[in-house]
């Protein structure tokens, strides 16, 4: 069989509800590769929402971080491609949250700040194991090396202010409570693409799978586009095939069975 390249979204898809991956999950990725078909999971998580996950990250053979905007080579953590902030656009975006007391995550790799510590976000710290640092200052973040923002409590102002002020940033929800904020053009797709481009895999060898707003791209792109049991409706009218399964109950097994095994 000519090997495929497998795209995973992972909270919601590949991951349980508690974040990590079911038993089956993980031996259907192994069966796979040894198959010879290339694993990614495309993620809208940061390097440090990849903590909670241990060594289970090496069930893929490349990760795409930040919705797309950072590839990594799983084998050696080469980091192949990373798209940063424009620093001038994040210098805008960090002091109109500053002045209006809006709640701003920064990341850049293992880096996490935050200009205010609410009641929410204590149950995540606890999850992953970091607390973010503090700051009331554009000066005090790496205006030059941010990755990404994510906006929680005060999501809908941030975004109106990113579109009205023409910042040169894309936000998209990659779960309820949370929309992230890369850089302008990026999307898993985008990531996606850049791992396609470098392995010389075409598009219509690339399955891609997800369950929520910020997989739609890479679903309705790749050569077959798959929605797990639980996605939203519009994720599932968007694809080629809807798993049996959810993500509670290794939806990805179904996956790796129906395609790339038979």
């Amino acid at each position: 069989m000519e090997p495929w390249l497998l795209a995973l979204d992972l909270d919601g898809t590949t991951c349980n509800d508690e974040g990590c991956l079911g038993e089956k999950t993980k031996q259907a990725l192994a069966a796979a590769r040894r198959a010879g078909h290339t694993v990614v999971f495309a993620t809208g998580r940061r390097d440090v929402d990849m903590l909670p996950l241990g060594e289970d990250y090496r069930c893929a053979d490349y990760l795409t971080l930040n919705n797309g905007g950072k590839l990594v080579r799983t084998a050696d953590g080469a980091v192949l491609a990373n798209t940063l902030v424009d620093p001038a656009a994040a210098r805008t975006l960090v002091e109109r949250c500053l002045k209006e007391d809006w709640i701003l995550h920064v990341v850049s790799g293992l880096y996490w700040s935050v200009n205010r510590r609410d009641e929410g976000l204590w149950d995540y710290v606890e999850k992953v194991g970091v607390v973010p640092q503090l700051f009331d200052s554009p000066d005090q973040v790496p205006l030059d090396a941010i990755e990404g923002f994510m906006a929680t409590a005060d999501r809908d102002p941030i975004c109106r202010f990113i579109d009205e002020a023409g910042l040169p940033l894309v936000h998209v929800h990659s779960e309820p409570a949370c929309v992230d904020i890369m850089p302008d053009g990026i999307t898993k797709w985008h990531g996606l693409s850049k791992l396609a481009e470098i392995l010389k895999v075409p598009a219509g060898r690339i399955i891609a799978a997800g369950d929520y707003n910020n997989d739609l791209e890479m679903i309705q792109n790749a050569g077959v586009g798959v929605a797990v049991a639980n996605a939203l409706p519009g994720v599932k009218a968007a694809a080629d095939y809807v798993t049996p399964h959810d993500n509670n109950h290794d939806a990805v097994a179904d996956i790796v069975e129906h395609f790339l095994l038979k």
